[in-house]
């Protein structure tokens, strides 16, 4: 329902201000038209006026028309492409994508949290530190270092052993390589809840339930 919305939104402006650009070159055609001939009909006959005058004249205004064509054939063309991008997103309405991030959500059911990271090759010591909102870390436990992208999940208990209450947490992933320790790149999971075009951009946007709105580039794998 969403994105039929947004196909709708995003239609119906273009096909106003392409008519409304229409309207307004017919005007510029049928005023010029009007003037030229009123022109030639109120001409002093001693002093005719010099038709290369009005060969300039129209090709100028051949110029302009065309220009204005083209304008409002690119318009119509981003449109096209918009309402293209809006209905290719709405295949990701509903589903899980992996995205950029850091951020982890525990809900009142504590059924967990999940992630991704991407361990290069000869990494070692490879450990997922998770903290609260105050910046303490609240669990710490060691990862496999094969390398490749693995998935993570945090079952929302603490190293105490206790559940950790529902909220944001952040979350890294360090490890050995070459002898220094490097940050690891992440990636959450989020859920597309629907999509939208950034005016500015013209980009894809994916609205997601806790992640808040992205791009479609930062998406690294639907699920």
């Amino acid at each position: 329902m969403t994105t039929t919305e947004s196909v709708s939104g995003l239609a119906g402006p273009a096909s106003t201000s392409a008519a409304a650009r229409a309207e307004r070159n017919q005007l510029d055609q049928d005023s010029f038209l009007k003037l030229m001939i009123a022109q030639l009909k109120n001409q002093d006959p001693l002093k005719p006026l010099d038709p290369t005058a009005y060969v300039s004249q129209l090709a100028q205004f051949s110029s302009v028309s065309g220009l204005q064509a083209i304008e409002q054939s690119v318009s119509e063309l981003a449109s096209s492409l918009r309402g293209n991008q809006v209905l290719d997103g709405a295949a990701l309405v509903g589903r899980s994508v992996a995205v950029d991030g850091n951020t982890l959500r525990l809900d009142t059911q504590r059924t967990g949290a999940g992630g991704a990271v991407e361990v290069p090759p000869g990494a070692t010591g490879v450990q997922l530190i998770v903290r609260d909102g105050s910046g303490q870390a609240v669990r710490t436990p060691a990862l496999d270092a094969t390398s490749g992208e693995r998935d993570l999940f945090w079952d929302g208990t603490t190293d105490f052993g206790t559940a950790a209450p529902p909220g944001d947490y952040q979350f890294a992933v360090l490890a050995r390589i070459e002898g220094q320790t490097a940050s690891l790149p992440t990636s959450v999971v989020a859920r597309v809840n629907s999509v939208s075009i950034d005016q500015a951009t013209n980009s894809l946007i994916l609205n997601t339930d806790y992640q808040g709105s992205l791009a479609l580039t930062a998406v690294r794998r639907v699920l």
